[in-house]
């Protein structure tokens, strides 16, 4: 959480997720996810993960408010967000398996999207949310993902993978890493 308030109090959508490695079969993720719900929590909104347990862990903290003059407060992001991450996993079956997340334009804006394979892009059937300021003028969408999603967080290894320059995270390590 402390890097989570640090990054928040810096303005930038924040994550905070310690990342587990990535490579698990089905029959060894116990880790089983039911849902994402959107919650205040602590003051702000956070998009939760949400096991079959009952267990929660928050993957998204919208502490931004650049968009709330358009009308898109934390609150309406939160629940925006957390709707079409439900609907992503419905697509995918109930699975995280190869569900990822990465970035690109849609529409002229620099956008965070999910796709179900490390050779797609980000159009406007699979836009999460648009990139606040600071994360649209960052140079390198690896770095920024990276920041985003707190990897330095791994022990070792990189968990953003690189196809064609493009970089992906896998939300299934994403979430597992929150239990």
């Amino acid at each position: 959480m402390k890097s989570l308030a640090r990054i928040a109090l810096a303005g930038v959508l924040a994550l905070n997720l310690p990342l587990a490695f990535a490579g698990r079969s089905d029959a060894q993720t116990i880790k089983a996810l039911d849902t994402f719900q959107c919650e205040k929590v602590q003051g702000y909104h956070a998009t939760m993960a949400v096991q079959h347990s009952g267990r929660r862990a928050p993957l998204i903290a919208w502490t931004s408010q650049e968009f709330s003059g358009s009308g898109y407060t934390p609150q309406r992001r939160c629940q925006e967000v957390t709707q079409r991450l439900n609907q992503a996993l419905r697509d995918n079956g109930g699975r995280l398996q190869n569900l990822y997340l990465t970035v690109g334009p849609v529409n002229r804006h620099m956008v965070l999207c999910h796709v179900t394979g490390t050779r797609r892009g980000c159009n406007r059937n699979n836009v999460l949310f648009t990139l606040s300021e600071s994360n649209r003028r960052a140079e390198n969408p690896t770095a920024m993902l990276s920041r985003m999603f707190n990897t330095e967080a791994l022990s070792s290894g990189n968990p953003i993978q690189q196809s064609g320059g493009q970089p992906y995270v896998s939300l299934e390590t994403l979430v597992n890493g929150l239990f």
